[in-house]
């Protein structure tokens, strides 16, 4: 029986494995119908009064994205003429719908995938400075006419496994557009992993601070606690561990419940379909319901393992204390000791919160540190940074 059992299990493993690499294979000859290893050679623009963006389409609640608006925002206010264009078929009030969930009050206009063709065939009129935003926007941005930049929000390879999307993410930085990394890790990394034969600017990674007020927080009270209550980001692909984290903290609980604590696990991020053992998935929160869970959570977590998210800035801003990853980018933001890192054992992030609680002046040394960082950061100084570089071309 036993053999049956592992030659049934081998069978299920393997179409599995098959139904992944047909998924993957799907996706490779989608991109592939405008996918293009062409390198450009940009003349500098003698006008640059317009900046379009190119996004994969509209989406609710992406931190990506709302990076974009805000950038774009900040840029119209400043003066340029701003668009985003989507490639992917969208309907125009569903766009607009999606952006005002990510910033209600953007600025600039939006371009269905339609009004796009128009601008690749030459009969619209096209922006002076053209960004892609990500490494599947990058061969449109190469077929439109106008500067071809590159806004570079993640060392976007490091989504795949090794294979077909990881090398066609990773050629992407090689092409000749004008790259402009949001903080200075994309930049490392590329010049690190690739051979960029452009330019790799450089602009703070900013939050905004009005939207994630500070709670001040009676951390004394810290040390009697008997339930700690845990805000967990979780999204379902893999730079965010969203299978080792569960795993993590059903082994953290069980540790702390040794000590006669309990923990209460909050994921959001994703879908309330998600599967996230070892809590409860509170689902895809607007602005208003994740501040409530920051203020009502004793800590919050976050898997920075490629560039920082927004998330972390949200959670220190609102005052809520941190926990982040070693193998993450977090230090590579944020002064030392101002998060409590952990590795991947559910044992020692258990013995950490427990030294927490029993000194809990560790948690509020780490805000201070934090805060006098992210004073530096906002949007107005992110923009204007990005501003100066198309002015200077």
């Amino acid at each position: 029986m036993g053999a049956v059992k592992r030659e049934g299990k081998r069978i299920l493993l393997s179409a599995f494995h098959k139904a992944q690499a047909q998924v993957e294979g799907r996706r490779v000859r989608a991109e592939l119908e405008h996918y293009s290893t062409d390198v450009v050679h940009d003349p500098k623009p003698e006008k640059k009064n317009s900046v379009l963006f190119l996004i994969t389409r509209m989406v609710r609640f992406h931190g990506g994205q709302t990076s974009i608006l805000r950038l774009g925002t900040k840029l119209a206010q400043a003066g340029f003429q701003v668009g985003y264009a989507v490639y992917k078929p969208q309907e125009k009030k569903e766009m607009e719908l999606c952006a005002k969930s990510n910033l209600s009050d953007f600025c600039g206009l939006l371009f269905t995938d339609r009004e796009l063709s128009l601008m690749l065939s030459g009969k619209k009129k096209c922006a002076d400075i053209v960004v892609a935003s990500s490494w599947d926007t990058v061969s449109f941005a190469k077929r439109l006419p106008g500067y071809k930049m590159y806004f570079v929000q993640d060392y976007e390879p490091y989504f795949y496994s090794f294979g077909e999307l990881f090398l066609m993410a990773k050629k992407t930085y090689e092409q000749g557009l004008h790259m402009v990394s949001l903080g200075a890790w994309n930049k490392k990394m590329i010049e690190r992993e690739c051979e960029p034969v452009s330019p790799v600017d450089v602009i703070d990674f900013p939050y905004e601070a009005s939207e994630y007020s500070y709670k001040k927080r009676d951390f004394d009270a810290y040390r009697t606690k008997k339930t700690i209550s845990l805000a967990v980001y979780l999204k379902y692909y893999g730079k965010r561990l969203p299978n080792l984290i569960p795993n993590l903290l059903i082994k953290t609980k069980e540790r702390l419940a040794q000590s006669g604590i309990t923990l209460e696990v909050r994921y959001f991020g994703e879908a309330e379909s998600f599967s996230a053992p070892g809590g409860k998935n509170l689902g895809m929160l607007c602005k208003d319901e994740l501040r409530e869970l920051y203020y009502r959570s004793d800590f919050g977590m976050v898997a920075s393992m490629s560039n920082i998210s927004l998330v972390p800035y949200e959670m220190l801003s609102a005052g809520l204390p941190l926990i982040e990853f070693e193998d993450g980018t977090f230090a590579e933001f944020f002064p030392e000791g101002s998060a409590t890192l952990i590795g991947l054992s559910g044992e020692e992030l258990a013995v950490k919160l427990l030294a927490l609680l029993e000194d809990p002046e560790q948690i509020r040394l780490q805000l201070v540190r934090a805060h006098g960082y992210m004073g530096t950061l906002g949007w107005e100084k992110s923009a204007a940074q990005f501003a100066a570089i198309v002015r200077g071309l």
